[in-house]
């Protein structure tokens, strides 16, 4: 076997036994035995986690291209974004540094970019370039810090404990910005919708694939506050499509 085939055969096993785990493939695929006692729920559990995965590349676009179109970021809690970024980050963090597999916390890499990029908006739209800098060298610091090992787990797991009352705080905050504008201003019901969606999942894939409680109450709970964000639209749908067509 070539040197080629052999690196291909590898990362196609990889893949396979990142959605298929223990011998799931064998007992799903090559038996058919689909009532497998726990494989059942393990690979639907992985294929959840990659189908929320893949949709997380986009799940901020349409926030992003709102804002962009609007030229304007009114609306949008510039504090509730900063710690919602710090969540994700943080979650993102750990799973990384704990092993566990990509598709369960691959999300929340992708969440962080765009964040990251909302928050660059915000300042940008805001004339507050300087910060934009000063935020973006942070960011990549703090980037190359985990990945390479400098910052201990012990840091981590302390910084994932908090971002669950983090998130409880930055999601509480954009919910009371709605509530005193009566207005979800420009706030996309498409990406808060998919937010809220994700999130549910994840305390599934959280209990099936990590048992981490942890993760389970910061999913839980970020589940709860994106479901009430999500109500809002529909509280408030009169008020804000009134205060478009007036700007």
């Amino acid at each position: 076997m070539s040197v080629k085939t052999k690196g291909l055969t590898d990362q196609l096993y990889g893949v396979v036994s990142s959605i298929f785990p223990g011998d799931c493939f064998e007992q799903l695929v090559l038996q058919h035995n689909f009532f497998h006692p726990t494989c059942g729920k393990a690979v639907l559990s992985r294929f959840l986690g990659l189908a929320i995965t893949v949709g997380s590349v986009l799940l901020f676009v349409p926030q992003i291209l709102k804002i962009y179109s609007a030229k304007s970021a009114k609306g949008i809690s510039l504090i509730s974004q900063l710690l919602a970024l710090v969540g994700a980050a943080s979650t993102a963090a750990y799973s990384y540094r704990s092993n566990f597999v990509f598709p369960q916390w691959g999300d929340t890499l992708f969440v962080s970019i765009q964040v990251v990029i909302i928050i660059l908006q915000i300042l940008y739209y805001q004339g507050a370039f300087f910060s934009s800098a000063i935020f973006l060298a942070f960011v990549s610091s703090s980037v190359y810090a985990v990945v390479n090992g400098l910052v201990p787990m012990e840091a981590l797991t302390g910084l994932q404990a908090a971002g669950i009352p983090i998130v409880f705080i930055s999601k509480t905050l954009q919910c009371l910005q709605n509530y005193r504008e009566k207005s979800t201003g420009q706030l996309s019901l498409i990406s808060v919708f998919l937010q809220f969606a994700g999130t549910l999942a994840r305390v599934f894939t959280s209990v099936q694939d990590t048992g981490d409680q942890l993760l389970i109450i910061s999913y839980g709970s970020a589940a709860v506050l994106n479901g009430l964000i999500f109500a809002q639209f529909f509280i408030y749908w009169n008020s804000t499509n009134a205060k478009k067509k007036f700007n």
